[in-house]
Order: C-alpha cells, then structure tokens, then sequence
C-alpha cells in the first residue's frame, strides 16, 4: 500500500508528496527564504519564532516543524532537524532543493571548558568529526568549519544585543551517553577509553559537545552552502552542572538578528543570493 500523499509514480531518489513539495520537511521552491534555522528540537522553533513581526507555520512532519515570517522586516524561517545529523542531513538536502544557501544551527551544547558556564553563547568555528552521516559524503580527513561570514554575522548579532560570546572547537560524536564520557549504569560495560575522552579533549583544547554540528557543516558545505552555528551551553561536564540559565531565547535572538544582518550584507555585496 502506497503512503498517504505520495505521487504514484514517485521516483526512489527523489520523493516527493503530491503536490511536489518535498518527502520529509514537505516544503518546495518560493516556501521558504534563502536563510534558514535549524532548531534541534520542533519546540525551539516556537522560541525563535516569537522574536518575529508574524510567524506561522508552513509544515510539520516527524520532527520537521518550518515556521516561516519577518525578523526587522527581513524574510526569515526556521525548520526543526530533529536529534543527532541524519535528520539534519534530510533537512538540510531538502531546505538547499527548495532554494536554501545558508543555514544556521541553533542548538545547545555541553562545556568542558571553565571559558563556558550554563547558558553562555559558543559560536562553533570548526567541529571534529566523530558524527558518522558526514563520513557517507567524504574523507574523515576533510575539516568541518563554519563559514566565516555566518561567524562573523553571529558575533555582530552578539554584539548588537549586548550578549557574550565566545568561538568554539567542537567535539560531534555520533553518541550523547557512552561516546562523551557518561556510564551507562554504574557497574554495568565502561570500557577502559571512556574515562579519558573528555581529558583527552580538553588537552587539545576543544571547548564544547554536541552530536549534530560536524554533520550538518559538512552535508551544507557539500551542498554549496554558507552554514555556521550559535549554541547556549546547557551542560558543564566540569562541574557537572545541568541548565539553560535563559541560554536558548538568547541563542534563538542572536540566529534571528544574524539572518537579518547576513541578508543586507547580501543585499549590497552579493545581489545574486536573493
């Protein structure tokens, strides 16, 4: 039996409903603008969405919630990716086939450094690649970065608001339990590595974890696109501490506030983007 809202005659390769919108964020080409967010969760896009002149919502399946509206009189819109980079993967693909080149992730992540407390702001320069979505597309060797005029237009927006900020070095492994250093019970398996990742992290001078960053800079760089991240830190493995502290409505200002200054600076630099 075939899925409810599926063309008959859909291609494996490229699925698509009905009404030719696409497969999974069920959006198509004049949905959305040119700068999108990528929210983890389909309740931050509500967050970020109340920063907004009007907001409503386009579609939403699975995890995939797209709000679209004006930020400062500036064509916005978020979709939601979702937990770990396969889900961003789908978004991502689906957002750039709809006419998407820039996206940026508005997420959350845990410190392990003392530069970063509970509901500080780390904009992510570069990410290491432990996600495994990012090593179906190319080499391990090929570095994750953000690109620098999303960086830079997020610590702008930073600035504008009166926020503090600081740029991170990344940790993306495709776990949230075993593969950043937490037992999974007390005496049950911890194999003789896991005590030493974070040591071994912090050594090297990386700042912040999450599971989503790496991926999501590597499936938007193949795709052609500008991506970059904002994210308020909601653990400190330091101390072992857990909060937002008011961390996801300032990251979720700061994204808006960058799509805004991003989208003038293509205005006068970069025409063609629009």
């Amino acid at each position: 039996m075939m899925n409810e809202g599926v063309k008959s005659n859909i291609k494996a390769t490229k699925p698509e409903t009905e009404s030719g919108k696409t497969y999974h964020i069920r959006v198509g080409n004049g949905d959305v603008p040119g700068i999108m967010l990528l929210p983890g969760s389909p309740e931050r896009a509500m967050v970020i969405s109340k920063n907004w002149e009007d907001s409503r919502e386009l579609a939403f399946y699975r995890e995939f919630r797209t709000m679209v509206g004006n930020y400062k009189g500036t064509p916005i819109g978020c979709t939601s990716t979702g937990c770990g980079p396969v889900g961003a993967e789908i978004a991502i693909h689906e957002l750039n086939a709809s006419g998407v080149h820039t996206a940026i992730r508005v997420g959350s992540t845990g410190s392990i450094s003392p530069r970063f407390d509970l509901g500080d702001i780390v904009i992510p320069v570069a990410a290491i690649r432990a996600d495994g979505t990012s090593d179906c597309y190319v080499d391990r060797g090929f570095p994750a970065v953000a690109n620098v005029d999303v960086v830079n237009a997020l610590a702008q927006a930073c600035e504008n608001l009166g926020y503090k900020y600081g740029y991170g070095l990344m940790y993306c492994p495709a776990s949230f339990y075993l593969g950043q250093g937490r037992k999974i019970r007390e005496d049950g398996y911890w194999p003789s590595f896991a005590p030493n990742i974070i040591p071994d992290l912090q050594s090297a001078g990386v700042t912040n974890i999450d599971t989503d960053t790496s991926g999501q800079y590597i499936v938007g760089q193949l795709h052609g696109m500008r991506m970059g991240a904002v994210m308020s830190i909601i653990s400190n493995r330091i101390r072992d501490t857990w909060g937002d502290n008011g961390g996801e409505e300032k990251v979720s200002r700061v994204a808006c506030e960058a799509v805004r200054i991003l989208a003038e600076q293509d205005k006068k630099e970069n025409p063609l983007r629009l």
